[in-house]
Protein backbone atom coordinates (compact mmCIF):
# COMPACT_ATOMS: atom_id res chain seq x y z
CA UNK A 1 0.00 0.00 0.00
CA UNK A 2 1.65 3.51 -1.32
CA UNK A 3 1.86 6.51 1.21
CA UNK A 4 -1.18 8.47 2.89
CA UNK A 5 -1.60 11.86 1.74
CA UNK A 6 -5.06 12.92 3.10
CA UNK A 7 -3.18 14.98 5.95
CA UNK A 8 -0.77 16.57 3.56
CA UNK A 9 -4.17 17.25 0.71
CA UNK A 10 -6.44 18.41 4.39
CA UNK A 11 -3.34 21.15 5.14
CA UNK A 12 -2.79 22.11 1.48
CA UNK A 13 -6.79 22.74 1.03
CA UNK A 14 -6.64 25.55 3.75
CA UNK A 15 -4.91 27.60 1.41
CA UNK A 16 -7.17 26.92 -1.74
CA UNK A 17 -7.26 28.55 -4.17
CA UNK A 18 -5.13 31.16 -4.74
CA UNK A 19 -2.23 29.29 -2.50
CA UNK A 20 -0.55 32.62 -1.98
CA UNK A 21 -1.13 32.70 1.91
CA UNK A 22 3.05 33.49 3.57
CA UNK A 23 2.14 30.42 5.90
CA UNK A 24 2.19 28.26 2.81
CA UNK A 25 5.67 27.08 3.46
CA UNK A 26 7.57 23.67 3.89
CA UNK A 27 8.56 24.56 7.80
CA UNK A 28 4.91 25.57 8.53
CA UNK A 29 3.24 21.95 6.63
CA UNK A 30 6.21 20.21 7.97
CA UNK A 31 5.10 21.14 11.33
CA UNK A 32 1.49 20.09 10.95
CA UNK A 33 2.50 17.23 9.71
CA UNK A 34 5.23 15.79 12.20
CA UNK A 35 4.27 17.81 15.27
CA UNK A 36 7.52 18.36 17.76
CA UNK A 37 10.12 16.73 14.63
CA UNK A 38 12.64 18.74 13.84
CA UNK A 39 12.38 19.93 10.27
CA UNK A 40 13.89 17.95 7.64
CA UNK A 41 13.89 19.55 3.89
CA UNK A 42 14.48 16.20 2.29
CA UNK A 43 11.41 14.86 4.15
CA UNK A 44 8.94 17.16 3.27
CA UNK A 45 10.43 17.60 -0.53
CA UNK A 46 9.72 13.88 -1.22
CA UNK A 47 5.95 14.12 0.56
CA UNK A 48 5.37 16.77 -1.50
CA UNK A 49 6.92 15.33 -4.91
CA UNK A 50 5.06 11.93 -4.10
CA UNK A 51 1.63 13.87 -4.36
CA UNK A 52 2.70 15.52 -7.16
CA UNK A 53 3.02 12.47 -9.12
CA UNK A 54 0.02 11.01 -8.16
CA UNK A 55 -2.16 14.37 -9.40
CA UNK A 56 -0.12 13.88 -12.29
CA UNK A 57 -1.25 10.06 -12.60
CA UNK A 58 -5.20 11.12 -11.40
CA UNK A 59 -5.12 13.56 -14.46
CA UNK A 60 -4.06 11.21 -16.93
CA UNK A 61 -6.52 8.69 -15.78
CA UNK A 62 -9.01 11.03 -16.11
CA UNK A 63 -8.47 11.99 -19.57
CA UNK A 64 -8.16 8.71 -20.54
CA UNK A 65 -11.44 7.79 -19.60
CA UNK A 66 -12.90 10.83 -21.05
CA UNK A 67 -11.48 10.09 -24.16
CA UNK A 68 -11.92 8.83 -27.25
CA UNK A 69 -9.10 7.08 -28.32
CA UNK A 70 -9.94 4.79 -25.15
CA UNK A 71 -12.38 2.91 -27.72
CA UNK A 72 -9.61 2.93 -30.33
CA UNK A 73 -7.48 1.33 -28.09
CA UNK A 74 -9.85 -1.67 -26.90
CA UNK A 75 -10.41 -1.86 -30.95
CA UNK A 76 -7.22 -2.49 -31.61
CA UNK A 77 -6.42 -4.87 -29.22
CA UNK A 78 -9.79 -7.08 -29.74
CA UNK A 79 -9.18 -7.35 -33.79
CA UNK A 80 -5.50 -8.11 -32.39
CA UNK A 81 -7.01 -11.14 -30.03
CA UNK A 82 -9.59 -12.02 -32.61
CA UNK A 83 -12.86 -11.05 -30.43
CA UNK A 84 -15.22 -10.48 -32.65
CA UNK A 85 -18.06 -9.52 -30.88
CA UNK A 86 -16.36 -7.01 -28.57
CA UNK A 87 -15.10 -5.65 -31.39
CA UNK A 88 -18.36 -5.56 -33.65
CA UNK A 89 -19.98 -3.32 -30.41
CA UNK A 90 -17.30 -0.96 -30.15
CA UNK A 91 -17.06 -0.39 -34.48
CA UNK A 92 -21.28 -0.03 -34.11
CA UNK A 93 -20.51 2.89 -31.41
CA UNK A 94 -17.50 4.36 -32.90
CA UNK A 95 -19.66 4.36 -36.38
CA UNK A 96 -22.60 6.82 -35.44
CA UNK A 97 -19.44 8.86 -33.83
CA UNK A 98 -17.78 9.58 -37.17
CA UNK A 99 -21.36 10.40 -38.81
CA UNK A 100 -22.26 12.86 -36.63
CA UNK A 101 -20.62 16.50 -37.99
CA UNK A 102 -17.49 17.37 -35.95
CA UNK A 103 -18.44 19.81 -33.08
CA UNK A 104 -14.81 21.06 -32.75
CA UNK A 105 -11.64 21.02 -34.63
CA UNK A 106 -9.70 18.57 -33.13
CA UNK A 107 -12.33 16.01 -33.78
CA UNK A 108 -10.95 15.88 -37.06
CA UNK A 109 -7.43 15.26 -35.94
CA UNK A 110 -8.47 12.43 -33.58
CA UNK A 111 -11.05 10.90 -36.30
CA UNK A 112 -7.82 10.03 -37.91
CA UNK A 113 -6.62 7.49 -35.44
CA UNK A 114 -10.30 6.60 -35.20
CA UNK A 115 -10.74 5.57 -38.35
CA UNK A 116 -7.29 4.19 -38.69
CA UNK A 117 -8.38 1.34 -35.81
CA UNK A 118 -11.56 0.59 -37.82
CA UNK A 119 -9.57 0.20 -40.77
CA UNK A 120 -7.93 -2.50 -39.04
CA UNK A 121 -11.30 -4.34 -37.79
CA UNK A 122 -12.58 -4.32 -41.46
CA UNK A 123 -9.22 -5.58 -42.44
CA UNK A 124 -8.99 -7.98 -40.34
CA UNK A 125 -12.04 -9.57 -40.88
CA UNK A 126 -12.58 -9.22 -44.22
CA UNK A 127 -15.62 -6.99 -44.63
CA UNK A 128 -13.99 -5.46 -48.24
CA UNK A 129 -17.21 -3.62 -49.22
CA UNK A 130 -17.43 -1.71 -45.99
CA UNK A 131 -13.68 -1.12 -46.13
CA UNK A 132 -14.30 0.50 -49.78
CA UNK A 133 -16.62 2.80 -47.98
CA UNK A 134 -14.75 3.46 -44.82
CA UNK A 135 -11.51 4.36 -47.05
CA UNK A 136 -13.55 7.29 -48.90
CA UNK A 137 -15.08 8.31 -45.40
CA UNK A 138 -10.95 8.33 -44.27
CA UNK A 139 -10.00 10.24 -47.11
CA UNK A 140 -12.78 13.05 -46.52
CA UNK A 141 -11.89 13.59 -43.19
CA UNK A 142 -8.32 13.82 -43.78
CA UNK A 143 -9.64 16.59 -46.66
CA UNK A 144 -11.56 18.33 -43.77
CA UNK A 145 -8.76 18.27 -41.76
CA UNK A 146 -5.85 19.42 -44.12
CA UNK A 147 -8.30 22.42 -45.00
CA UNK A 148 -9.11 23.39 -41.58
CA UNK A 149 -5.71 23.44 -40.57
CA UNK A 150 -4.30 24.93 -43.34
CA UNK A 151 -6.60 28.03 -42.58
CA UNK A 152 -6.28 27.91 -38.70
CA UNK A 153 -2.58 28.57 -39.66
CA UNK A 154 -3.41 31.32 -42.04
CA UNK A 155 -5.48 32.92 -39.82
CA UNK A 156 -2.52 32.76 -37.10
CA UNK A 157 -0.10 34.21 -39.64
CA UNK A 158 -2.61 37.30 -40.52
CA UNK A 159 -3.60 37.87 -37.03
CA UNK A 160 0.13 38.03 -36.14
CA UNK A 161 0.72 41.13 -38.67
CA UNK A 162 -1.17 43.21 -35.76
CA UNK A 163 1.94 43.37 -34.56
CA UNK A 164 5.05 43.10 -36.94
CA UNK A 165 5.36 45.06 -40.32
CA UNK A 166 3.39 43.28 -42.88
CA UNK A 167 5.99 42.11 -45.66
CA UNK A 168 5.28 39.60 -48.69
CA UNK A 169 6.19 35.77 -47.23
CA UNK A 170 8.06 33.32 -50.25
CA UNK A 171 8.55 30.92 -48.32
CA UNK A 172 7.04 26.93 -49.68
CA UNK A 173 4.62 26.17 -47.24
CA UNK A 174 2.39 29.81 -48.25
CA UNK A 175 3.39 29.23 -51.74
CA UNK A 176 1.45 25.83 -51.35
CA UNK A 177 -1.50 27.48 -49.69
CA UNK A 178 -1.87 30.28 -52.19
CA UNK A 179 -1.82 27.72 -55.14
CA UNK A 180 -5.38 25.97 -53.72
CA UNK A 181 -7.96 27.31 -54.39
CA UNK A 182 -10.26 27.59 -51.18
CA UNK A 183 -12.82 29.67 -52.36
CA UNK A 184 -13.54 26.89 -54.82
CA UNK A 185 -13.37 23.74 -52.26
CA UNK A 186 -15.99 25.57 -49.67
CA UNK A 187 -18.19 26.09 -52.41
CA UNK A 188 -18.29 22.56 -53.47
CA UNK A 189 -17.77 21.25 -49.84
CA UNK A 190 -21.28 23.57 -48.86
CA UNK A 191 -22.94 22.21 -51.72
CA UNK A 192 -22.30 18.23 -51.29
CA UNK A 193 -21.86 18.19 -47.88
CA UNK A 194 -23.95 21.04 -45.99
CA UNK A 195 -23.97 19.15 -42.78
CA UNK A 196 -20.38 18.76 -42.25
CA UNK A 197 -19.74 21.81 -44.35
CA UNK A 198 -19.95 24.72 -41.27
CA UNK A 199 -16.73 24.79 -39.08
CA UNK A 200 -14.88 24.71 -42.63
CA UNK A 201 -17.26 27.74 -43.92
CA UNK A 202 -16.79 29.37 -40.43
CA UNK A 203 -12.62 29.34 -40.24
CA UNK A 204 -12.79 30.01 -44.59
CA UNK A 205 -14.39 33.45 -43.53
CA UNK A 206 -12.59 34.38 -40.70
CA UNK A 207 -8.94 34.39 -42.94
CA UNK A 208 -11.11 36.12 -45.43
CA UNK A 209 -11.93 38.79 -42.64
CA UNK A 210 -8.58 38.93 -41.07
CA UNK A 211 -7.11 39.52 -44.99
CA UNK A 212 -9.61 42.37 -45.64
CA UNK A 213 -10.16 43.94 -41.87
CA UNK A 214 -13.39 46.35 -43.89
CA UNK A 215 -15.10 43.54 -45.45
CA UNK A 216 -18.23 43.45 -44.13
CA UNK A 217 -19.77 41.70 -46.40
CA UNK A 218 -17.80 38.19 -44.89
CA UNK A 219 -17.71 39.56 -41.61
CA UNK A 220 -21.15 39.63 -40.89
CA UNK A 221 -22.33 36.59 -42.55
CA UNK A 222 -19.24 35.02 -40.11
CA UNK A 223 -21.07 36.70 -36.95
CA UNK A 224 -24.25 34.93 -38.36
CA UNK A 225 -22.80 31.89 -38.40
CA UNK A 226 -21.60 32.13 -35.45
CA UNK A 227 -23.78 33.50 -33.50
CA UNK A 228 -26.54 31.31 -34.71
CA UNK A 229 -24.72 27.95 -34.36
CA UNK A 230 -23.70 28.43 -30.78
CA UNK A 231 -25.51 25.68 -29.37
CA UNK A 232 -24.39 23.30 -31.87
CA UNK A 233 -20.52 23.52 -31.11
CA UNK A 234 -18.92 22.68 -28.01
CA UNK A 235 -18.27 25.24 -25.39
CA UNK A 236 -14.61 25.59 -25.92
CA UNK A 237 -14.71 25.73 -29.98
CA UNK A 238 -17.55 28.71 -29.34
CA UNK A 239 -15.57 30.63 -27.10
CA UNK A 240 -12.91 30.70 -29.32
CA UNK A 241 -15.17 32.19 -32.25
CA UNK A 242 -16.05 34.69 -30.13
CA UNK A 243 -12.38 35.60 -29.33
CA UNK A 244 -11.81 35.63 -33.11
CA UNK A 245 -14.82 38.04 -34.18
CA UNK A 246 -13.61 40.26 -31.07
CA UNK A 247 -10.84 40.58 -32.16
CA UNK A 248 -11.50 41.12 -35.64
CA UNK A 249 -13.11 44.29 -34.84
CA UNK A 250 -9.54 45.04 -31.96
CA UNK A 251 -7.65 45.27 -35.32
CA UNK A 252 -10.58 47.74 -37.09
CA UNK A 253 -10.51 49.94 -33.62
CA UNK A 254 -6.49 49.75 -33.91
CA UNK A 255 -6.61 51.41 -37.66
CA UNK A 256 -9.27 54.47 -35.65
CA UNK A 257 -12.39 52.74 -36.95
CA UNK A 258 -14.45 53.64 -34.34
CA UNK A 259 -17.86 52.51 -35.76
CA UNK A 260 -16.46 49.39 -34.97
CA UNK A 261 -16.91 49.75 -31.23
CA UNK A 262 -20.33 48.82 -30.48
CA UNK A 263 -19.62 45.87 -32.14
CA UNK A 264 -16.72 44.65 -30.13
CA UNK A 265 -18.43 45.68 -26.94
CA UNK A 266 -21.52 43.61 -28.06
CA UNK A 267 -19.34 40.35 -28.49
CA UNK A 268 -17.83 41.13 -25.38
CA UNK A 269 -21.15 40.52 -23.93
CA UNK A 270 -22.11 37.57 -25.56
CA UNK A 271 -18.60 36.30 -24.24
CA UNK A 272 -19.45 37.59 -20.67
CA UNK A 273 -23.27 36.47 -20.26
CA UNK A 274 -22.71 33.28 -21.94
CA UNK A 275 -20.21 32.63 -19.13
CA UNK A 276 -17.56 31.51 -21.59
CA UNK A 277 -15.06 32.93 -19.41
CA UNK A 278 -16.22 31.18 -15.89
CA UNK A 279 -14.23 27.90 -16.84
CA UNK A 280 -11.19 29.59 -17.40
CA UNK A 281 -8.22 27.86 -15.04
CA UNK A 282 -5.90 30.53 -16.18
CA UNK A 283 -6.50 34.20 -14.35
CA UNK A 284 -8.58 36.55 -16.61
CA UNK A 285 -5.97 38.66 -18.71
CA UNK A 286 -5.59 42.43 -17.57
CA UNK A 287 -5.49 43.67 -20.97
CA UNK A 288 -8.72 42.54 -21.84
CA UNK A 289 -10.98 43.98 -18.63
CA UNK A 290 -8.95 47.05 -19.65
CA UNK A 291 -10.90 47.13 -23.02
CA UNK A 292 -13.93 45.88 -21.82
CA UNK A 293 -13.75 48.80 -18.89
CA UNK A 294 -13.01 51.18 -21.52
CA UNK A 295 -15.28 50.28 -23.92
CA UNK A 296 -18.71 50.17 -21.85
CA UNK A 297 -17.72 53.70 -20.21
CA UNK A 298 -17.49 54.68 -23.61
CA UNK A 299 -20.35 53.17 -25.00
CA UNK A 300 -22.93 54.75 -21.90
CA UNK A 301 -22.91 51.62 -20.16
CA UNK A 302 -21.80 52.73 -16.89
CA UNK A 303 -24.37 50.35 -14.65
CA UNK A 304 -23.21 47.36 -16.34
CA UNK A 305 -19.24 48.16 -16.16
CA UNK A 306 -19.67 48.62 -12.54
CA UNK A 307 -21.05 45.26 -12.24
CA UNK A 308 -18.64 43.87 -14.36
CA UNK A 309 -15.47 45.44 -12.42
CA UNK A 310 -17.42 44.02 -9.33
CA UNK A 311 -17.33 40.81 -10.45
CA UNK A 312 -14.47 40.50 -12.85
CA UNK A 313 -11.75 41.66 -10.31
CA UNK A 314 -11.40 38.59 -7.98
CA UNK A 315 -10.41 36.72 -11.36
CA UNK A 316 -7.29 38.91 -12.31
CA UNK A 317 -3.95 37.47 -11.04
CA UNK A 318 -3.53 38.80 -7.14
CA UNK A 319 -0.99 40.99 -7.25
CA UNK A 320 -3.22 43.16 -10.28
CA UNK A 321 -6.49 42.97 -8.33
CA UNK A 322 -6.10 46.33 -6.14
CA UNK A 323 -4.44 48.37 -9.06
CA UNK A 324 -7.16 47.22 -11.71
CA UNK A 325 -9.89 48.24 -9.73
CA UNK A 326 -8.47 51.35 -8.88
CA UNK A 327 -7.94 51.86 -12.86
CA UNK A 328 -11.08 50.80 -13.59
CA UNK A 329 -12.97 53.27 -10.83
CA UNK A 330 -10.62 55.95 -11.96
CA UNK A 331 -12.43 55.79 -15.43
CA UNK A 332 -15.81 55.19 -13.97
CA UNK A 333 -15.56 58.41 -11.80
CA UNK A 334 -14.53 60.61 -14.23
CA UNK A 335 -17.32 59.75 -16.32
CA UNK A 336 -19.92 60.42 -12.97
CA UNK A 337 -17.19 64.00 -12.95
CA UNK A 338 -16.39 63.10 -9.81
CA UNK A 339 -12.47 64.16 -11.25
CA UNK A 340 -10.89 64.60 -7.58
CA UNK A 341 -12.10 61.21 -6.90
CA UNK A 342 -11.34 59.65 -9.98
CA UNK A 343 -7.27 61.37 -10.00
CA UNK A 344 -6.70 59.93 -6.04
CA UNK A 345 -7.84 56.33 -7.64
CA UNK A 346 -5.80 56.61 -10.68
CA UNK A 347 -2.68 57.88 -8.49
CA UNK A 348 -3.30 54.35 -6.53
CA UNK A 349 -3.12 52.25 -9.18
CA UNK A 350 0.38 52.11 -9.49
CA UNK A 351 0.55 50.01 -12.73
CA UNK A 352 3.82 49.19 -14.49
CA UNK A 353 2.75 48.37 -17.81
CA UNK A 354 3.33 50.25 -20.36
CA UNK A 355 -0.27 51.09 -21.94
CA UNK A 356 -1.81 51.22 -18.58
CA UNK A 357 1.02 54.24 -18.40
CA UNK A 358 -0.57 55.83 -21.26
CA UNK A 359 -3.77 56.00 -20.30
CA UNK A 360 -3.00 56.98 -16.74
CA UNK A 361 -1.38 60.19 -18.28
CA UNK A 362 -3.94 60.50 -20.50
CA UNK A 363 -6.84 60.22 -18.49
CA UNK A 364 -4.81 62.51 -15.97
CA UNK A 365 -4.35 65.37 -18.73
CA UNK A 366 -8.33 65.02 -19.25
CA UNK A 367 -8.85 65.48 -15.47
CA UNK A 368 -6.89 68.91 -15.94
CA UNK A 369 -8.43 69.77 -18.27
CA UNK A 370 -12.38 69.29 -17.10
CA UNK A 371 -10.96 71.31 -13.44
CA UNK A 372 -9.08 74.32 -15.17
CA UNK A 373 -5.76 73.21 -13.98
CA UNK A 374 -4.62 74.85 -17.25
CA UNK A 375 -1.19 75.41 -16.50
CA UNK A 376 -0.34 71.79 -14.94
CA UNK A 377 -2.17 70.34 -17.54
CA UNK A 378 0.39 72.31 -20.50
CA UNK A 379 3.19 71.04 -18.55
CA UNK A 380 2.03 67.17 -18.15
CA UNK A 381 1.48 67.52 -21.87
CA UNK A 382 4.87 68.05 -22.72
CA UNK A 383 6.18 65.24 -19.94
CA UNK A 384 3.75 62.94 -21.65
CA UNK A 385 5.23 63.64 -25.37
CA UNK A 386 8.68 63.07 -23.87
CA UNK A 387 7.44 59.71 -22.17
CA UNK A 388 6.14 58.43 -25.64
CA UNK A 389 9.21 58.99 -27.65
CA UNK A 390 10.64 56.84 -25.59
CA UNK A 391 8.74 54.02 -25.47
CA UNK A 392 10.26 51.02 -27.51
CA UNK A 393 7.74 48.47 -26.58
CA UNK A 394 4.74 49.43 -28.19
CA UNK A 395 2.85 49.28 -31.29
CA UNK A 396 3.49 52.51 -33.05
CA UNK A 397 0.00 52.91 -34.09
CA UNK A 398 -0.98 53.66 -30.68
CA UNK A 399 1.48 56.31 -29.81
CA UNK A 400 0.40 58.07 -32.89
CA UNK A 401 -2.74 57.71 -31.82
CA UNK A 402 -1.65 59.18 -27.98
CA UNK A 403 0.46 61.64 -29.77
CA UNK A 404 -2.14 63.23 -32.29
CA UNK A 405 -4.40 63.40 -28.71
CA UNK A 406 -1.49 65.73 -27.42
CA UNK A 407 -1.26 67.60 -30.07
CA UNK A 408 -5.65 68.39 -30.25
CA UNK A 409 -5.56 68.89 -26.63
CA UNK A 410 -2.97 71.52 -26.70
CA UNK A 411 -4.84 73.15 -29.71
CA UNK A 412 -8.25 73.00 -27.21
CA UNK A 413 -6.25 75.21 -24.35
CA UNK A 414 -4.80 77.94 -26.90
CA UNK A 415 -8.68 78.04 -28.25
CA UNK A 416 -9.92 78.26 -24.76
CA UNK A 417 -7.90 81.08 -23.77
CA UNK A 418 -8.35 83.21 -27.28
CA UNK A 419 -10.60 84.49 -29.48
CA UNK A 420 -12.68 81.72 -31.45
CA UNK A 421 -12.22 82.04 -34.70
CA UNK A 422 -15.07 79.52 -36.98
CA UNK A 423 -12.49 78.47 -39.35
CA UNK A 424 -9.79 77.56 -37.06
CA UNK A 425 -12.74 75.52 -34.44
CA UNK A 426 -13.78 74.13 -37.86
CA UNK A 427 -10.34 73.20 -39.22
CA UNK A 428 -9.71 71.33 -35.48
CA UNK A 429 -13.04 69.76 -35.78
CA UNK A 430 -12.36 68.14 -39.64
CA UNK A 431 -8.59 67.16 -37.91
CA UNK A 432 -10.39 65.13 -35.55
CA UNK A 433 -12.82 63.84 -37.52
CA UNK A 434 -10.65 62.70 -39.92
CA UNK A 435 -7.19 60.91 -38.13
CA UNK A 436 -6.96 58.07 -35.81
CA UNK A 437 -6.84 59.73 -32.36
CA UNK A 438 -7.07 58.64 -28.77
CA UNK A 439 -10.07 60.32 -27.02
CA UNK A 440 -11.78 61.36 -30.19
CA UNK A 441 -15.38 61.49 -28.74
CA UNK A 442 -13.92 63.12 -25.87
CA UNK A 443 -12.34 65.87 -27.66
CA UNK A 444 -15.23 66.30 -29.97
CA UNK A 445 -17.52 67.15 -27.26
CA UNK A 446 -14.46 69.57 -25.90
CA UNK A 447 -14.62 71.11 -28.97
CA UNK A 448 -18.31 71.18 -29.50
CA UNK A 449 -18.46 73.38 -26.21
CA UNK A 450 -16.73 75.92 -27.89
CA UNK A 451 -18.98 75.87 -30.88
Amino acid sequence: MGRNYDGLVNILSNFHPEFDSDELTKENIYKRLYPGKKFKESVINTVLSGLNQLCDEFFVNQDFRNDQQRDVRLLRQYCKRGYKPKADKIVSRLEKFIERPAVNILEYFKRMELLDAMDIYYTSHDKRSMRHQHLIRSLLNLDYYFIIQSLIFKKELSSGNLYAENKPDDTLPLKIYNEINFDKLIELIEKEDPENSLLLSIYFLIVKTYSDKFDDINYNKLRELVTVNLKVFDFDTCKYLLLNLQLINTMRLNEGRKEYEKEWYEISKILIEGKFYDRDENWFRASHFRSIVKTGISMGDIEYIELFIKNFTERLEPNLRAPLKHFAQANVLFEKKMYNESLDNILRAELNNTLYKIDARRLTAKIYYETDSIENLQSYLDAFSHFLKNIRTIDKTIINRNKRFIKHLKKLIRIKDSARDQYELDLLKNSILNENVSEKNWLLNKLAEFI
